[in-house]
C-alpha cells in the first residue's frame, strides 16, 4: 500500500509551537515522561484496543513511559513491560515491568528481550536512538516481535517532519518508516488514533490479523 507522508503547514506549526511549550515535559506519577499528553492517550488507545500481553519499550531513559503503560495496564490485558536503554538511570519501581540495561541492537539484548516475550502476543514501542540507521536496525530485529493484531508504535517522527538539522542528512524514524513499510505489506497504519497534535506522525501501526 502506498502511503502519502505530507504534512501540512498548520498541523506542522500547531506541533511546534507545543515543543516551544515544552508541552512534551511531562510527568507521571513524579516520574519524567518526555511526551505529548495527546501521544500518551493514543499510545493507550492503540495497546487497550490491541490487548497485548507484553509490550516491549526500546527506549527506556527515566522510565517514565513504562510506568504510564503500567497504569493501564490491568485494563489492556498487558502481563509484562520489558524495557530496553543503553543506559541505567533511576527508575521506579513497577511490579510488572523489567528493565534491561544495553545496546537494543546487540544479539544479547534482543535474547533478553525474545526471552521475556516468549510466546506471549506482543507490541512494540520503539523510542531509543532516533536516527535512522539505528531505527533501520531496530525495525529490522523487532519488528518481527510484533503479534498479529498488535501494535508497532514509532515514536518521534516529528524530528523528520519538522526538518530537525541533525537528522537532515541522514533521517530519522520516519525515513526508516518511509523504508521498512512498504516491503512489509502486513503492518498497516492504524485507524482512528492519531491525533493532530502529535510527536508521533505516522507512528502507529498494526499487523494484520
Amino acid at each position: 500500500m502506498n502511503y502519502d507522508f505530507s504534512v501540512g503547514f498548520w498541523r506542522k506549526r500547531a506541533v511546534k509551537a507545543a515543543l516551544d511549550r515544552r508541552d512534551d515535559s511531562q510527568t507521571w506519577n513524579g516520574h519524567s515522561l518526555r511526551k505529548f499528553p495527546s501521544d500518551c492517550l493514543a499510545i493507550q488507545k492503540l495497546l487497550c484496543r490491541c490487548r497485548p500481553q507484553v509490550v516491549v519499550e526500546l527506549g527506556t531513559q527515566y522510565g517514565g513511559s513504562a510506568l504510564f503503560v503500567s497504569s493501564f495496564a490491568p485494563l489492556a490485558g498487558i502481563e509484562a513491560i520489558v524495557s530496553v536503554d543503553l543506559v541505567d538511570l533511576e527508575k521506579p519501581k513497577i511490579p510488572i515491568a523489567q528493565f534491561i540495561t544495553g545496546d537494543s541492537g546487540s544479539p544479547e539484548t534482543m535474547a533478553k528481550v525474545k526471552a521475556v516475550v516468549g510466546n506471549r502476543t506482543c507490541s512494540v514501542i520503539v523510542d531509543a536512538n532516533h536516527h535512522a540507521e539505528f531505527v533501520d536496525k531496530e525495525l529490522l530485529h523487532y519488528a518481527p516481535l510484533v503479534s498479529s493484531g498488535q501494535a508497532l508504535i514509532m515514536e518521534d517522527t516529528h524530528v523528520d517532519v519538522l526538518n530537525f538539522r541533525k537528522f537532515r542528512e541522514h533521517g530519522g524514524p520516519l525515513r526508516s518508516i518511509q523504508k521498512y513499510m512498504p516491503q512489509h505489506p502486513d503492518l498497516e497504519l492504524a485507524p482512528e488514533i492519531e491525533p493532530y497534535l502529535t510527536t508521533n506522525f505516522f507512528g502507529y501501526w498494526v499487523r494484520r490479523k
